[in-house]
C-alpha cells in the first residue's frame, strides 16, 4: 500500500475544503442589491425630460454592480482552506499562488476568534501554530462554522 492508496493508514485524504464566508461579504451584497433596485426603478418612473440620459446611467450601475460582484468572486478565490487527514493548509493568490501548511500532528494550539454580528453566525478566524514558530503558520480568515472546523482537526489528532 501507499500513501495515495486510499486504504493506507497513511492516506492523506480531504476532510474539508473552503474558501472565506460568503457573510463575509454581506455590506457589499447590500450595495449591489440597492444598486440593481435603482436600476429596476428607472423603469418604473422615467423622467420624461431624462430619457435620452438614462440608459448610460443605467449601464453605470449595472457596471458598478457586476465589479462588485465580481470583486466578492476574486477575493473569494484568492483563499482556499483545506484539512486533509494529514495536514492543514491556506493558498492564496490567483496569477501568484503561495501556501503554508502545518502537519495535523504538529499542532500545538488552535486559536479561534469570533467577535461581532459575524461571530453570532459561527463566522471566525482560526489560527494554528506549532511549537516551532512563534506566529500561527496557517491562519483560516472568516470561515463559516469555525468552530466545527476547530474540532473537526482536534478529532484528527487524536486518531
Amino acid at each position: 500500500m501507499t500513501a495515495t492508496d486510499p486504504k493506507s493508514p497513511h492516506a492523506e485524504n480531504v476532510v474539508w475544503s473552503g474558501s472565506v464566508s460568503q457573510w463575509h461579504y454581506a455590506g457589499r451584497w447590500f450595495v449591489v442589491l440597492l444598486l440593481l433596485a435603482a436600476v429596476a426603478g428607472s423603469f418604473l418612473y422615467p423622467p420624461a425630460e431624462t430619457l435620452a440620459y438614462i440608459w448610460p446611467v443605467r449601464g453605470g450601475i449595472a457596471l458598478v454592480a457586476l465589479l462588485i460582484i465580481g470583486s466578492i468572486a476574486l477575493d473569494r478565490r484568492l483563499r482556499r482552506y483545506t484539512i486533509t487527514t494529514v495536514r492543514v493548509s491556506v493558498e492564496y493568490g490567483v496569477l501568484d499562488k503561495r501556501s503554508n501548511e502545518i502537519r495535523v500532528q504538529d499542532i500545538r494550539s488552535i486559536n479561534l476568534y469570533c467577535s461581532g454580528i459575524s461571530g453570532m453566525f459561527g463566522i471566525g478566524r482560526l489560527e494554528f501554530s506549532s511549537a516551532a514558530a512563534d506566529d500561527a503558520e496557517v491562519i483560516f480568515w472568516k470561515v463559516a462554522g469555525a468552530e466545527k472546523i476547530r474540532d473537526l482537526v482536534r478529532s484528527l489528532q487524536t486518531k
